[in-house]
């Protein structure tokens, strides 16, 4: 039997202003967390700031769908598609006040992620064969084109972390992570569909084997694997924030022949936490993971034993 150190618990749950119809956005900057929700009626996304207190204010409503957001200098820049269907990136500072409206003439297969540090980077998939990229002028609402990527063996995935964006792709018994900004490449020796997240310590990788999850560090031969029922079976996705963490969720089986979703957060050396219900979104923020779920947030905080 495994020996945890840690073990994660319940630290609040807050109920959400609005009940998330299909997608949820979480970003933070220093004390704020901010909450991105999406009304498909209305085509419009609401945005929220709760504070270190738990408490939510709504900061605006966009004519929107947004699909990813990231802070770059005091401002929220958002990505998604309006009311046309068209791919379209909206900047708003931390009062909710629209900044810039950059529509993309672009017909993305992966819908644009947004990242990096100095520079606004802005990835998306149009071709299978390649990965477009490009730096956002908000000087002249264009988009300064970058030498595409080539992908061989569609589809690719892109991935946005705190200072960087990356695409994963996956060629015959490796898997290949590219960082967007740098050109960096990494190749791993990982059949398997993989997911990139970015901690104090290290650049990060997660991945299924079989039944179980397994986690290592970019400049590390070390592997952590823990076992989860029918893990192959569900999608993983990393959580970036101030340690490396796991977002395992999937369809089981229940006594009665019904599927029940299940969630599982995994972390090295902290005892795996399930959620059972359907979870739109994970995040970090001051210390905690967050999860969203259609009518309430979940805050949970490692625990030492």
């Amino acid at each position: 039997m495994t020996k945890y150190k840690s073990f994660l618990k319940i630290e609040k749950t807050v109920s959400l202003p609005v009940a998330v119809e299909t997608n949820a956005v979480l970003v933070s900057w220093k004390e704020s967390l901010f909450i991105l929700t999406n009304s498909i009626a209305k085509r419009e996304t609401f945005v929220f700031k709760m504070s270190y207190s738990f408490t939510f204010e709504k900061i605006k409503t966009l004519p929107i769908l947004s699909t990813s957001a990231y802070i770059f200098e005091s401002q929220i820049i958002i990505s998604g598609s309006d009311n046309e269907g068209n791919a379209i990136i909206v900047a708003i500072n931390f009062s909710g006040e629209i900044l810039q409206k950059i529509p993309l003439e672009i017909t993305p297969s992966i819908w644009p992620k947004v990242g990096g540090t100095d520079k606004i980077y802005v990835a998306w998939q149009e071709k299978a064969d390649e990965i477009k990229r490009g730096i956002l002028n908000f000087n002249n609402s264009e988009i300064e084109q970058l030498q595409p990527i080539p992908v061989e063996n569609p589809p690719a995935k892109l991935i946005a972390v705190t200072k960087t964006l990356f695409a994963i792709i996956l060629e015959k018994n490796k898997t290949i992570v590219i960082d967007l900004i740098t050109n960096e490449q990494h190749s791993l020796n990982i059949s398997q569909s993989i997911t990139v997240g970015q901690s104090n310590e290290d650049i990060y990788f997660g991945w299924m084997e079989s039944n179980t999850v397994c986690l290592k560090f970019q400049h590390s031969e070390e592997k952590h694997c823990v076992a989860s029922k029918n893990a192959n079976t569900g999608k993983l996705q990393a959580v970036s924030g101030s340690e490396a963490a796991l977002w395992l969720q999937k369809q089981e089986m229940d006594i009665d022949g019904n599927y029940q979703w299940k969630s599982a957060i995994i972390q090295k050396d902290v005892e795996i936490f399930e959620i059972d219900s359907f979870i739109h979104t994970v995040g970090a923020w001051n210390g905690m993971l967050v999860a969203v779920q259609e009518s309430k947030i979940i805050f949970l905080k490692k625990q030492t034993i």
